[in-house]
């Protein structure tokens, strides 16, 4: 049924309560996941240019941010003894709620499984979170793991 899962992560605890759960349905489908990272933070070329930034100097930090980021999401599969399951691991730069909309198109992605992000900010409340827009713009299926109020 689900044979090809994305889950969006940002490094963060709840970001990976969505992840153990693509890799409960991925043992019981035989999937294979993808975990997304998205950094918003990298300029893009035309953004270095018009802000004269220098691009060797940027391009070296997005590389050891990158391995970094591979290194997590590849430990935090070693923790959840999910070996067994192909994991492809693809970072992005962009805004998040639209990278992963269009990853999953691109993809051909069956299943989103997200966790809630919270309201944290005011532009939360007009614009709506991440995952509000992933449910919206998505052109498959997302399920939302609630993030325990308690943590």
């Amino acid at each position: 049924m689900f044979r090809h899962i994305l889950c969006p992560t940002d490094l963060k605890e709840r970001a990976y309560i969505a992840l153990r759960k693509a890799v409960q349905i991925a043992h019981q489908f035989n999937s294979t996941i993808t975990l997304l990272n998205v950094h918003p933070e990298f300029i893009a070329q035309r953004e270095r240019e018009m802000l004269r930034v220098s691009f060797d100097g940027l391009k070296e930090k997005y590389r050891r941010i990158a391995i970094e980021s591979r290194k997590e999401m590849m430990a935090e599969i070693g923790n959840l003894h999910a070996e067994d399951i192909q994991v492809d691991y693809e970072i992005r730069q962009g805004k998040p709620e639209r990278v992963i909309a269009e990853t999953a198109g691109k993809l051909g992605i069956d299943l989103i499984v997200i966790c809630t992000d919270g309201r944290n900010t005011i532009k939360d409340f007009v614009t709506g979170t991440i995952t509000e827009q992933v449910i919206n713009h998505a052109s498959c299926p997302v399920l939302v793991i609630p993030y325990p109020k308690n943590k």
